[in-house]
């Protein structure tokens, strides 16, 4: 059977379809043998990066002979960074000459 690892993307990363196949390996599996053919049954599942939280990407493991393994690869997309969030508003300090500017003002 296949190894899934979970696949972690930063807020605003998308995730590719290289990320989640990359994520999919089939241990013991002769290396001198034709490799199996790892894919993302439906590209649509991929996570943009703007919504944070955990998705499941189905994925077809398809061998030399025909036959198939189906696998959920998590994917999880991290929380928006608070300095990417927000902005803060500046405002112009305007004092009159030889006023001296405050930590409030």
């Amino acid at each position: 059977d296949p190894n899934v690892e979970e696949v972690n993307k930063d807020h605003g990363t998308p995730t590719t379809e290289e990320d989640v196949t990359g994520a999919v390996t089939v241990p013991d599996y002769p290396s001198e043998k034709e490799q199996p053919v790892i894919t993302v049954d439906n590209p649509d599942q991929l996570p943009d990066g703007n919504t944070p939280g955990k998705t499941e990407v189905d994925v077809t493991v398809t061998y030399p002979d025909g036959t198939k393994d189906h696998v959920k690869v998590p994917v999880t997309v991290g929380e928006e960074a608070d300095n990417d969030a927000y902005d803060p508003n500046v405002e112009e300090v305007n004092k009159d000459h030889g006023t001296p500017t405050t930590e409030e003002d």
